[in-house]
């Protein structure tokens, strides 16, 4: 038997699987701006420096388009007459702008200077910002229609007649400029932030050691999701500054009037000149920092072996892409990962963009609260990406071994995703899921919020729910409960005269007793305490979003390793092209959907329905949780298929080990995720050559 050491399997020197052009030119590797390079800027031209600077670019990414924008949306359509389809269509512009130039970004980007890239990534990030608060000045001061709340609701003198704001003017309009503005911006957040994440990954990867790689890319995911928690909060401050506070000199009104108008503007400035003010450190990075070489020379190969040269270069003509990319797309085990991504995408996305109203239909709390628990979720996110990062560093975990791991955090994120069915009892609103006569919850009955004891009222058709204490009964206005009469109570609104209260109510008397408050109705919702149902329901939508972005780092390392070294940027990019289109678009889409057909009441504007009042947070629970484990199982079942048809080039722990015929094109049989020793693994190869 012909013996074979570890070096006999060595790729060849002039067959490393990485080279920049021009690598003897050392000005080229320099930290600097042209022929500006001081020796003091060397010092900060290292891995972590790197890691800090494209980390506070995504913080910046996500803060403008995860937390700024949607906090904001509720605003945009008040201050500029947008409808939701409108701000639907702006929140999703983002996805379809990276479809649109990920592949043109991966491809030259890959081939060109990477932190040049980014850099000016990050300086149209920053003009899509700028021109997303542009709106703020183009448009008249901010005044708001009516006089008093008292008024608005015209209850008991009231008679028809056509609603003020809405004469001679339509709903709605998709001639409306502002909103082409804000579609110019979103357009620009998304071709800035391409390079970020899809040539950012790699740039990081190929300039640290694979050990140190999943950690960096673990840190990098956590300070992205950062940018989301601080701008839920920052976000939710700046609305509760007045729109023109830096146009009028007096505020016309005050924070809990339904009409108010909160400074959505700010955050997009701030967005702006902090995504310029980072631009300018990436661009002084250099194609590569110093120690990049003495990592690569101790990569482990573990190139699918089925799929074509390990040693592979990213096509410079464009016309060899699409052959390229099929080549990549013929990677099972990378098909594996696209699949999981688009179905756990579906998931993430329908909840990063829906979770405070979701959550807010399940707990029957209020908004803010609500944004402040998904803040929670956020936590749990990077909490997820960490554990993950981690425990590959520590255990050392080869792509076997990582698709092993994908499989038990799916699982146990499959059996905590059912927590979600322990939400709050419904809210009782007369007229809408209770009669004024008939007292019993109905689900499936058609009420309606009209009656005798509010006909002679006219009412308009304006949401402002008011509470009765003494049942616990919402209604929807003040004037569909027949109030006459309104009074100031330390501040607080109440109404009373009311002849439509369920509490007037013979039976209900003798089955609730003797009131405890006066018949008077306060403004808002009622109290509703949930007992034990909302920290089950937290604790296990925590733990379930800590499992799933734990596979998110192995599923990343995965899809980085098991193409040829130098296609891994194309890859990203095909990867992230399936995933926005087959994933993140559709996975709002259906999510929108899902939450629309849990609705009891639509609001109306105009003869027109816009959003929705009430929910229905039995059957809001019941579906989102179905799709949830509908996309849990699917992400499982493709990681065991995807485990059971990986072939590792490098025996997958056995070190590097690779003969001249065992390139992508050879059908060099090795075993599935052999988890042997090193010795053990190179024994059996040269059993395998005699």
């Amino acid at each position: 038997m012909e013996k074979h050491n570890v070096q006999d399997f060595e790729e060849p020197g002039e067959n490393l699987k990485h080279k920049i052009e021009d690598e003897d030119d050392a000005d080229k590797l320099l930290c600097g701006y042209g022929a500006c390079t001081p020796r003091w800027l060397q010092g900060f031209h290292n891995a972590k420096c790197l890691l800090l600077v494209l980390g506070i670019c995504a913080f910046i990414q996500s803060f403008v388009v995860n937390a700024i924008f949607p906090v904001g949306l509720s605003t945009l359509e008040r201050r500029f007459k947008m409808t939701s389809t409108h701000t639907g269509i702006i929140s999703s512009w983002y996805d379809f702008a990276v479809l649109l130039v990920v592949f043109p970004v991966c491809h030259w980007g890959n081939n060109g200077h990477k932190g040049r890239w980014i850099g000016w990534g990050g300086v149209i990030m920053a003009l899509g910002s700028l021109i997303c608060a542009l709106p703020h000045w183009m448009v008249d001061i901010y005044h708001p229609d009516g006089n008093s709340l008292a008024n608005q609701t015209d209850f008991g003198q009231c008679v028809n007649r056509d609603d003020p704001e809405c004469a001679g003017k339509p709903h709605s309009s998709w001639f409306n400029p502002y909103f082409w503005m804000f579609i110019l911006g979103q357009t620009l957040h998304g071709v800035g932030s391409t390079p970020l994440f899809s040539i950012g990954t790699t740039y990081m990867d190929e300039n640290v050691s694979q050990k140190a790689s999943p950690v960096y890319l673990a840190i990098h995911a956590v300070l992205t999701s950062f940018g989301p928690v601080i701008g839920v909060f920052a976000g939710g401050f700046l609305l509760n500054l007045y729109d023109d506070f830096d146009r009028v000199d007096r505020i016309p009104m005050e924070r809990s009037d339904p009409r108010w108008v909160g400074a959505w503007w700010v955050g997009f400035i701030i967005s702006a000149i902090s995504a310029l003010l980072i631009a300018f450190p990436i661009l002084g990075f250099a194609r590569e920092l110093p120690e990049a070489k003495r990592h690569r020379a101790k990569d482990v190969n573990q190139c699918h072996i089925a799929n074509g040269d390990v040693n592979a270069k990213a096509p410079r003509d464009l016309t060899k892409l699409p052959a390229c990319v099929w080549k990549i797309l013929s990677n099972p085990t990378f098909l594996v990962c696209i699949f999981v991504g688009i179905f756990e995408s579906i998931i993430i996305n329908g909840f990063a963009a829906f979770m405070p109203k979701i959550l807010e239909t399940l707990l029957s709390t209020n908004p803010t609260l609500a944004s402040y628990l998904s803040s929670v979720v956020i936590f749990a996110a990077a909490t997820g990406v960490m554990v993950g990062g981690t425990i590959i560093r520590q255990l050392k975990l080869q792509v076997g071994g990582m698709l092993k791991m994908i499989i038990v955090c799916h699982f146990f994120a499959l059996i905590f995703t059912t927590g979600l069915l322990s939400h709050c009892p419904q809210r009782e609103f007369v007229g809408i899921n209770l009669g004024y006569e008939d007292l019993t919850i109905e689900k499936s009955h058609d009420f309606s919020i009209a009656s005798k004891c509010n006909s002679d009222c006219h009412c308009k058709m304006e949401w402002n729910p008011v509470c009765d204490r003494n049942t616990g009964h919402m209604y929807y206005s003040a004037c569909h409960a027949g109030c006459t009469a309104m009074t100031k109570n330390q501040g607080a609104t109440e109404w009373s005269g009311c002849g439509c209260l369920t509490s007037n109510n013979t039976f209900h008397n003798l089955i609730h007793g003797i009131k405890e408050h006066p018949e008077v109705l306060n403004q808002g919702y009622c109290h509703q305490d949930c007992g034990y149902r909302e920290y089950i329901l937290m604790v296990t939508l925590f733990v379930t979003v800590v499992a799933s972005f734990a596979s998110g780092i192995p599923t990343q390392q995965i899809m980085l390793r098991v193409v040829p070294f130098d296609q891994r940027t194309l890859a990203l990019g095909v990867n992230w092209t399936f995933v926005r289109l087959l994933g993140f678009i559709p996975g709002g889409i259906l999510f929108g959907v899902i939450i629309d057909t849990a609705c009891l009441e639509w609001g109306e504007s105009c003869g027109k329905a816009t959003s929705c009042l009430v929910y229905d947070p039995f059957k809001l629970s019941w579906t989102i949780t179905g799709l949830a484990i509908v996309c849990k199982l699917l992400s499982i079942l493709a990681t065991i298929i995807g485990y059971m048809t990986y072939r590792p080039s490098d025996l997958d722990n056995a070190g590097s080990i690779q003969t001249v015929d065992s390139h992508c094109h050879t059908a060099l049989h090795l075993v599935v995720n052999d988890d042997r020793l090193p010795e053990q693994a190179i024994i059996h190869a040269s059993y395998g050559h005699m």
